[in-house]
């Protein structure tokens, strides 16, 4: 008798300490208890686990650099090849990965294993808060979760709120060259654009990541380019004299990584990128 009190009690404990949140794919997570070993496959959720619990970081990608901690911690690979095998031998409670064609099968496989692996793709500032409390919840730190969802809500509320009736300003951002990419409504950096009150010639595109047209971005004569890329592609618009951008001096660089990331440090940076909007209505530089 004392024997079945004692399993009931454990399994009712058991079952107690169990977290479950549904990932960025739809699918529920869940784990017996709050990871305490979690390996990250992205830059992004490297940095939302950091800002949550970094002692719980046992390995990262290849390509994260922030904050400067991790940068001691092993490496696994990036987003095209992954050391499964070294991922198994670290045994992670939890694996974060931003899934695309280039490492399904690396995290399906992982799966296989009985790994678990949480599929985080946040597409805007709301989405990399829900990011934050759902990964809270799985590393056993909520609380702090909230926290930060609320301060990135609260900044993005303010963005609004002071963008949300200035005049449309038209907007091309670049990414690469050969081939030129841009980014539509469906990208997260789509979105805040559209939150600066910004006129995105591919916003209303069917791509997240579209190929852009050098011809119509001439046509649609942006009054702000944004550039994502080396120095180099900022002088190659020089030679369009003629487009708004270019005569007003408002062809911009991304400088560093904050934009280009969903996670903690985005809504931060995306004043910036308000600001570099709003200087076409205020007719002078930031």
């Amino acid at each position: 008798m004392k024997l079945a009190v004692c399993l009931l009690v454990l399994c009712l404990s058991t079952m107690a300490s169990a977290v479950s949140v549904r990932d960025d794919a739809g699918a529920t997570i869940v784990l017996a208890q709050s990871a305490r070993r979690v390996i990250t496959l992205t830059p992004h959720a490297t940095e939302l686990v950091a800002a949550i619990a970094p002692q719980a970081l046992v390995a990262v990608d290849k390509f994260s650099d922030y904050p400067a901690l991790v940068t001691r911690l092993p490496r696994i690979g990036d987003y095209a090849a992954l050391n499964t095998e070294a991922i198994v031998a670290l045994k992670p409670d939890l694996v974060i990965s931003w899934e695309g064609e280039a490492n399904d099968a690396a995290t399906r496989r992982l799966r296989e294993l009985g790994i678990v692996v949480f599929n985080s793709r946040p597409d805007s500032v709301e989405a990399i808060a829900s990011n934050l409390e759902r990964l809270a919840t799985l590393l056993g730190e909520p609380q702090r979760g909230q926290a930060l969802a609320r301060e990135q809500r609260a900044q993005l509320a303010a963005l609004r709120a002071q963008y949300t009736k200035a005049r449309s300003v038209r907007v091309f951002l670049q990414l690469g060259e050969r081939p030129m990419y841009t980014v539509s409504d469906r990208a997260f950096l789509g979105r805040s654009l559209k939150d600066c009150g910004a006129h995105n010639l591919y916003g209303a595109d069917a791509a997240t990541v579209p190929i852009a047209s050098l011809e119509a971005v001439l046509q649609f004569q942006p009054e702000v380019i944004l550039v994502n890329g080396p120095a180099e592609l900022l002088q190659g618009w020089q030679r369009f004299g003629k487009l708004s951008a270019v005569a007003s001096r408002r062809v911009f660089r991304l400088h560093g990584d904050a934009l280009v990331r969903p996670g903690p440090r985005f809504v931060g940076a995306m004043a910036q990128l308000c600001r570099w909007v709003d200087s076409a209505r205020a007719g002078k530089l930031p």
